[in-house]
């Protein structure tokens, strides 16, 4: 390849990660289920089926030995977020009930992820460098007079509370190496790099102030702050028979710099407000088969610990989300149409970590979406360039709760989403000369070479 095209090539990139803002949920937590058309159209399965680089990298380093080829994959999505927040609170004096429903204007957020695999010839070594936006979220509630935890002093006439906004953008940089022991059996490793950028406003997480005296107090806004680094490792094996993959990956807790914001009082004085948050460890499960002519099917199963996390698993009480630990399933597959067609699809299913709001500080925080459909298909421009695109969409799923900050008051949050997925994989180097790289249809792997490459990869043997 040119050098003028690998150019333009980490421009693109470099535009699309710059670019990227995570204002939606539509996946277990604020965790993203998968990265680009091809992998996310398989609803992120890949711990033991990676069908491109990202894929490879996500959720099993060890991934990236098994698949076959040189790659570099730009993907992502423009996400529609359907999210909602509903309230009643009871006057039993005037005989009525005050409730409102709002809708958040979460615009079309746009996700990005980069994924380089390079495996050089002959060699038993693979290396790799991902870059994800692994996850985040929002919500954007103008205030509303007619909603109780949007009026402008709440029912109580206590504290102001609306308008309702807060953004997370989680970018993970993901360096990893795998090596092949056997010919049935590799591991993987690589340190993990973390950068946050979190801002909510009001911050819910502060205690209110009335330092003009009027009787009303005024949560700070959590709005002024750097972005926040952090890191954490990761570990992986994988194992081959004749058509299965079993895969196992692990994330290990990302820790993370604490949250500092520089605020204000309601008289204008300064204010400093900090935060200690973490994110969780994920051990992945994968088991592919792809004993079928033209088809490749996994299955992953992930259990994302927030249970254990700074602010997620802290305690309401303590101040912090009081998250559950959740579960996922998520069933995955490709089938190559033709020798330049291949289609995606799958489903997830996952466990809500949020079982109640409890608190004002999960109305900004919806992860409430519990299943998950995903299509794709990937077309071959060239030996050695192909594109994705794809649709997946969040099953509308409701939460219903109380606040400790309301009293008597109950809160809905609804939540739903669609996006559009898209992605570029370039191959470059040489394949594996294994069964990876030969279309089951074709009279002889040259002949496959001139005209078009399958899609559809098997892993190498």
């Amino acid at each position: 390849m040119r050098f003028g095209m690998w150019n333009r090539i980490w421009i693109l990139a470099a535009v699309i990660i710059a670019g990227t803002s995570t204002q939606a949920r539509a996946q277990p937590g604020f965790l993203l289920p998968g990265g680009g058309a091809a992998h996310a159209g398989m609803a992120g399965v890949s711990t033991a089926a990676p069908v491109d680089a990202i894929g490879a990298l996500y959720w099993n380093p060890a991934a990236i030995g098994r698949l076959g080829r040189s790659e570099v994959s730009i993907g992502g999505s423009f996400i529609y977020p359907d999210i909602s927040v509903s309230s009643s609170f009871p006057r039993p004096l005037q005989r009525r009930v005050d409730t409102g429903r709002t809708r958040s204007d979460n615009g079309f957020p746009l996700t990005s992820s980069l994924g380089v695999v390079y495996q050089p010839e002959d060699e038993r070594m693979t290396y790799g460098l991902g870059l994800f936006t692994l996850g985040g979220g929002g919500v954007n509630y103008p205030a509303d007079a007619n909603n109780p935890i949007l009026s402008p002093t709440g029912p109580l006439r206590q504290n102001v509370l609306g308008p309702i906004y807060s953004n997370l953008t989680i970018l993970q940089l993901a360096p990893t190496a795998a090596y092949k022991l056997t010919d049935r059996l590799t591991i993987g490793a690589g340190p993990t790099v973390d950068v946050t950028l979190p801002s909510f406003d009001p911050a819910f997480f502060a205690p209110p102030d009335d330092a003009n005296g009027d009787g009303i107090g005024t949560f700070p806004a959590a709005t002024h702050a750097r972005p926040f680094w952090g890191g954490g490792f990761r570990l992986g094996i994988q194992y081959a028979l004749d058509d299965w993959d079993f895969g196992f990956g692990y994330t290990s807790p990302q820790w993370l710099e604490t949250w500092q914001f520089h605020a204000r009082d309601e008289l204008g004085n300064r204010r400093d407000l900090s935060l200690k948050a973490s994110l969780p460890a994920i051990y992945s499960w994968g088991i592919a088969y792809h004993g079928i002519e033209r088809l490749n099917l996994g299955l992953d199963l992930r259990y994302v610990d927030y249970a254990n996390t700074d602010l997620y698993g802290t305690s309401v009480r303590d101040g912090g989300l009081g998250w559950d630990s959740s579960f996922v399933v998520a069933l995955g597959g490709q089938y190559q149409v033709s020798d330049r067609i291949a289609l995606q699809a799958g489903y997830q299913y996952n466990t809500n970590p949020l079982s109640n709001t409890s608190t004002l500080f999960n109305v900004q925080g919806p992860a409430i979406v519990q299943n998950t459909i995903s299509f794709g298909t990937t077309v071959a421009i060239s030996e050695s360039l192909s594109m994705s695109l794809g649709y997946a969409y969040g099953f509308n799923n409701s939460v219903t709760g109380t606040a400790r900050e309301i009293p008597n008051a109950t809160i809905e949050m609804e939540a739903s989403s669609h996006s559009l997925l898209f992605g570029l994989q370039v191959k470059f180097g040489a394949s594996k000369p294994t069964a990876s790289t030969v279309c089951p249809t074709c009279e002889s792997t040259s002949a496959m070479r001139i005209d078009a490459p399958p899609l559809m990869e098997q892993p190498a043997r």
